[in-house]
C-alpha cells in the first residue's frame, strides 16, 4: 500500500514491484541492496538514493534506469556524462532503443511501399497518356491540349507527397549512452601526390 507522501520514484518502483508480485525483501535481495533502503524509497523517505541501487532495482523489476535517475532528481550531466555510460543504463533501456529502431524500420519499409504504389499509379497515367498520342497519331486524329493538360494535372498532386522528404518527428531518438561513439582505425591513407588509396601495413 502507497503512502500518500510518496514520491513519484517510489510510486513508480512499488507499483511495479506489486505488478510482478514479489516483496520488498525479494527485491531488495536480487537487487543487491537492504531491505530498508528499498522501504525508504518506496515511502519517499530516500530522494535520491544511489544509481547503483537504482540499476539493481531497474534491472529487476524490468525499468528504465534512465527514467528512474530523472524522477530521482539526478540531471543530464549524471545521466548522459562520464566515460562508462552502460552503468547508468538498464536492460530496458536498451530493449526500448531497439524497439524504437524497429518501429522506425517498419515505418519507413511502409511508406516506401505507398511511394511505390503511387509511383506505379503516375506509370500508368502516363503510358496512358502515351497511348492515346500514339493511337491519334496512327489514326490522323487530335488530341486536344485541354485533354492532355487535364490529365497531367491530375498526375501532379499524385507524384508531390514522393518528393517530401522523410518524416524527421518519426526518427528513433539516439541514445549515446546505449551506443558510445567508436573509433575505427583503419591503415588505408590516400597519397596526395597519385591520388590514390595505400595500405600502410602492406
Amino acid at each position: 500500500m502507497l503512502k500518500k507522501n510518496t514520491t513519484e520514484l517510489g510510486k513508480t518502483i512499488s507499483e511495479a514491484r506489486e505488478k510482478l508480485g514479489i516483496s520488498q525483501r525479494e527485491l531488495s535481495r536480487k537487487a543487491n541492496m537492504d531491505c530498508a533502503e528499498v522501504s525508504r524509497i518506496e515511502a519517499g523517505k530516500r530522494l535520491k538514493p544511489n544509481i547503483l541501487y537504482l540499476k539493481g532495482i531497474a534491472e529487476t523489476l524490468g525499468l528504465s534506469l534512465v527514467k528512474l535517475m530523472k524522477l530521482a532528481g539526478y540531471d543530464d550531466v549524471d545521466i548522459n556524462w562520464g566515460k562508462d555510460l552502460s552503468s547508468k543504463r538498464s536492460t530496458s533501456d536498451y530493449q526500448e532503443q531497439i524497439k524504437s529502431y524497429e518501429q522506425f524500420y517498419f515505418d519507413v519499409l511502409e511508406e516506401l511501399e505507398t511511394r511505390r504504389k503511387t509511383d506505379f499509379a503516375i506509370k500508368g497515367g502516363i503510358a496512358d497518356l502515351i497511348d492515346k498520342l500514339e493511337l491519334a497519331k496512327i489514326e490522323n486524329k487530335e488530341i486536344s491540349n485541354d485533354e492532355i493538360l487535364d490529365r497531367l494535372k491530375e498526375l501532379i498532386p499524385m507524384i508531390r507527397p514522393n518528393l517530401e522528404k522523410l518524416d524527421k518527428s518519426k526518427y528513433p531518438k539516439f541514445d549515446r549512452g546505449l551506443f558510445p561513439k567508436t573509433e575505427i582505425k583503419s591503415t588505408i591513407k590516400l597519397n596526395t601526390l597519385t591520388g590514390k588509396f595505400i595500405d600502410e601495413e602492406k
